[in-house]
């Protein structure tokens, strides 16, 4: 009686440690290990996927995931962004700062080839590529309403798809949060801060550890980065003392849509 009773708890314990094991690590059904054109061994561990926003609508946010290169476990998490909005964050893994530098089919039908990129992001972080929001690249709803968004619409949702994304990832919930992005990102990104500040305030779980953000040539408030397009062109010399002078005195400084 007692070796049954052992063996039946023996069998619950490896029970919990399988269930811990498979709810406490990357899930092994999102992992990449092969993409066309690239025959190498990938340098760190790759993971894509959709996340449901809204199971009803069948509302998906589709992401790619590089793990770090060199410490996973303790370098930053990087959410990427690109603008438009409506552009797709594959911009940024296929032309600037992927593990992949894209060489051009030889002849028509041919793949292009893929080659390590030295200089890629993924050489010191985790970096998230996110097509945000719906309706952009791989990213869609089967409720047409939710292809109406807004700045405020897609924070709130890039925000849910994060809480989720650490759900599935808890490995990577006390690394540093970093968000990145470009143009229209300069939208996005302070409002989704804001969107993830309140969430701390709220109590959403898990708590991410969210310690700042980048913007590259971004498109903030219209008005504002109009303005700075003449005093930029002068200061980069791109026209002359004389017209910039000329400018400064006809328009006061009020150069948007002047």
């Amino acid at each position: 009686m007692a070796s049954r009773s052992n063996s039946i708890i023996k069998r619950v314990l490896i029970f919990a440690l399988l269930t811990f094991i498979l709810s406490e690590s990357a899930p092994q059904s999102a992992l990449i290990t092969y993409l066309p054109g690239f025959s190498g061994k990938f340098p760190s561990k790759h993971y894509s996927g959709y996340v449901a926003l809204n199971k009803k609508h069948n509302k998906k946010l589709f992401y790619y995931f590089v793990e770090s290169e060199r410490k996973p476990s303790k370098d930053p998490v990087v959410l990427w962004l690109n603008g438009g909005p409506g552009c797709s964050s594959f911009d940024g893994f296929v032309y600037e700062h992927g593990p992949f530098n894209f060489e051009a089919a030889k002849t028509k039908g041919d793949l292009p080839k893929l080659h390590l990129n030295p200089y890629s992001w993924s050489k010191v972080s985790n970096i998230i590529y996110l097509d945000s929001p719906i309706g952009t690249g791989l990213s869609f709803s089967s409720n047409t309403s939710d292809y109406i968004t807004g700045d405020l619409k897609t924070a709130a949702d890039t925000h849910t798809f994060l809480l989720k994304w650490f759900r599935r990832f808890p490995e990577f919930v006390g690394n540093p949060l970093f968000i990145a992005g470009e143009s229209y990102a300069g939208v996005f990104i302070p409002t989704l801060a804001s969107e993830i500040l309140k969430g701390h305030d709220s109590g959403s779980k898990p708590i991410i550890n969210l310690k700042g953000y980048i913007i590259g040539n971004g498109v903030t408030d219209e008005k504002f980065d109009g303005n700075a397009l003449v005093p930029f062109a002068h200061g980069m010399g791109l026209i002359s003392d004389d017209l910039y002078e000329e400018v400064v005195k006809e328009c006061q400084g009020n150069y948007y849509k002047s």
